[in-house]
């Protein structure tokens, strides 16, 4: 949801510089992974691309890249980053893209930040758009989360996280209609010492 866009179009100058201190960062890692299942220049979706750095940077210059984002202030970074590339302001549940349209889609951190009431119709969204043997490379929640609020998170504002323990986002996976290719739960620190430890996937349309 777009909620706490304000909030991130306020961490909008200083998000690559936090984002690139969480340890391990793995954004890249997950992200070239899904090269195995494209062609070139197929279409390649990213909800919540934030400033294009270095995910969106990097599939854009591969495939037929579009980034979507809720906060303008994020995009407008990632237009600097990527003056050639279309990007989207728009919630990621109103999206809408033609049935076995797309490659892959790609969500990093982002799910999570929309109640986990909408993942279930969001994941079977995403499996329609996908071709059949395309792939959804993304991380979703860990624990069993309905509602965690921070009233002003990194200084920048209020900002909510929902969602489910592991094997429950694995089932609404495979009810969605995908295949579960890799999944594992990786701790990453924060640059202020907390610790978090999403469940990072790839799930490829199965029919």
């Amino acid at each position: 949801m777009s909620e706490f866009s304000e909030t991130y179009d306020a961490l909008a100058s200083r998000w690559d510089d936090w984002s690139a201190r969480v340890v391990p960062d793995v954004r890249s890692d997950w992200a070239r992974k899904l090269d195995e299942y494209l062609t070139a220049d197929e279409r390649v979706v990213e909800l919540g691309c934030g400033t294009g750095v270095p995910v969106g940077r990097s599939l854009s210059a591969r495939y037929d890249y579009t980034g979507v984002d809720a906060s303008p202030g994020m995009l407008a970074r990632a237009r600097q980053a990527m003056p050639s590339v279309p990007l989207m302001n728009a919630d990621m549940h109103s999206e809408r893209y033609p049935s076995g349209s797309l490659g892959v889609v790609v969500a990093f951190s982002s799910i999570s930040h929309t109640p986990r009431e909408l993942h279930a119709t969001l994941l079977a969204e995403i499996a329609s758009w996908l071709r059949r043997g395309g792939v959804f490379v993304g991380n979703l929640h860990y624990f069993d989360d309905p509602d965690d609020f921070e009233a002003d998170w990194l200084g920048a504002g209020p900002m909510r996280w929902s969602g489910f323990d592991g094997a429950t986002n694995l089932g609404l996976l495979t009810a969605a209609g995908f295949t579960i290719v890799e999944s594992a739960a990786i701790t990453h620190i924060e640059p202020d010492g907390s610790k978090i430890c999403p469940m990072w996937f790839i799930a490829q349309r199965a029919s």
